[in-house]
């Protein structure tokens, strides 16, 4: 989360950063990840739902136009059918809770980063990493850090 030059200019707090990167440099690095991955997977979801309505609203401009024809009908229909379904299976999915989740973890970790190199509160003491470590975990396990 800080850049290694900006650590060097810092070389009383290299023992902190070497703990945040043990304790909570993995942890931040899979909530991120796993955050953008929920992300593109919504925004993917999204799109399809969109674009499909397009084509949907597209058809149904067609079948007007060629009233005679039966294809463009039986197109809407089949497209409107999977559209509905891809919505349904969307919001089934949750990608935009887990997003979400995944954000706020990441968020909270990149946080608590901060306030251990502030030596504030709980890591003021002397056991500070034991503190780091418990509020690790149970952020990774979606809780307050006591």
């Amino acid at each position: 989360m800080i850049p290694a030059e900006t650590r060097q200019a810092y070389p009383t707090l290299a023992a902190d950063f070497a703990a945040l990167d043990e304790a909570v440099g993995d942890a931040f690095h899979g909530s991120d990840r796993a955050a953008l991955r929920y992300q593109n997977r919504y925004r993917r979801q999204q799109v399809t739902i969109l674009v499909g309505s397009v084509v949907t609203s597209g058809l149904g401009g067609l079948q007007a136009l060629l009233a005679d024809q039966r294809w463009p009908g039986v197109l809407l229909v089949l497209l409107g059918g999977a559209l509905a379904a891809s919505s349904r299976v969307t919001s089934e999915l949750g990608a935009q809770n887990e997003y979400l989740a995944e954000r706020v973890k990441a968020e909270r970790l990149r946080a608590l980063h901060f306030r251990f190199l502030s030596r504030t509160g709980r890591y003021a003491g002397g056991d500070r990493d034991v503190a780091l470590r418990r509020a690790v975990l149970a952020i990774q396990s979606g809780r307050e850090p006591r």
